[in-house]
């Protein structure tokens, strides 16, 4: 059994674990769920450590570039529980960052992962300055979405134990704040990066293949979201849907459009 299934297999008994709490009254179960996760996510962080040292890539192919995306969303997770102690987004964090280790160990690799543009370090700060970026706004989708849901069901007066589990409707709408805040800049750093990167490798600032083009659409969906929120005081109910909303954009940008037209970003979704 290599270190991706072991990875794998801690990422799904943490989701069991999660998940569990989902119908019970035990918070413990679910602490022992994030320290399992913790565990799992050291292992993940040393397995890409172990890539760079040997020289390979960390990303490139269906299945590299979300094992690395997942190990972002992670990263975030933790970094926004330990702050917001909102435990319940590990329901839906954690069993999706199981689904995405999954490719690593059930789809065989691509020759397009020797692509040598991989191994620059421009290409490889592009793509984990974007990765960390949407992990955060992952993280956001999930507040907006529990939000939105809670929203519905105290105005509906349908609130039951699973309600009473879930952060406050201004807590949720904080983690969405914050992720958004801390999560464009990134964004944002990483386009820039990538558009540095381009020229030095391909020699064009900007191509307008619909990747790139997407990729500009879902910036000014978040960069107007942000706007709202720190100028306009868009919070609450219209801060959840520009959440969603902007991350629908993003998994269309990166699963629709980079799987159908990818232009020079053939190597992130492509196995050969």
């Amino acid at each position: 059994m290599d270190l991706y299934w072991v990875i794998a297999l801690i990422y799904l008994i943490s989701s069991i674990l999660h998940c569990s709490y989902l119908w019970s009254q035990s918070y413990r179960t679910a602490l022992l769920g994030l320290y399992i996760f913790k565990t799992g996510v050291a292992l993940h962080s040393l397995m890409l450590v172990l890539f760079y040292i040997k020289g390979e890539t960390i990303v490139g192919g269906f299945d590299k570039s979300l094992f690395f995306f997942s190990w972002f969303i992670s990263l975030a997770y933790i970094a926004s529980h330990s702050r917001f102690r909102a435990g319940i987004l590990g329901a839906f964090v954690v069993p999706l960052v199981f689904l995405m280790t999954l490719p690593s160990i059930i789809l065989p690799g691509g020759i397009i992962e020797h692509d040598p543009s991989l191994r620059n370090p421009w290409i490889l700060t592009h793509i984990a300055l974007i990765f960390l970026g949407e992990a955060l706004f992952t993280i956001a989708f999930i507040a907006g979405v529990l939000y939105l849901f809670q929203e519905k069901q105290i105005k509906t007066k349908k609130i039951g134990a699973f309600i009473k589990k879930f952060p406050s409707l201004t807590t949720l709408d904080r983690i969405n704040h914050i992720c958004l805040l801390i999560g464009f800049p990134l964004l944002t750093a990483g386009l820039a990066v990538g558009v540095i990167s381009a020229k030095e490798i391909w020699g064009n600032l900007w191509k307008w293949g619909q990747k790139e083009t997407w990729s500009l659409v879902t910036w000014f969906l978040y960069a107007t979201l942000i706007h709202g929120r720190l100028t306009s005081g868009w919070k609450g109910r219209k801060a959840a849907i520009g959440a969603v909303v902007g991350f629908i954009a993003f998994l269309f940008t990166f699963f629709v459009i980079g799987y159908l037209s990818p232009g020079l970003h053939n190597f992130l979704l492509r196995n050969q």
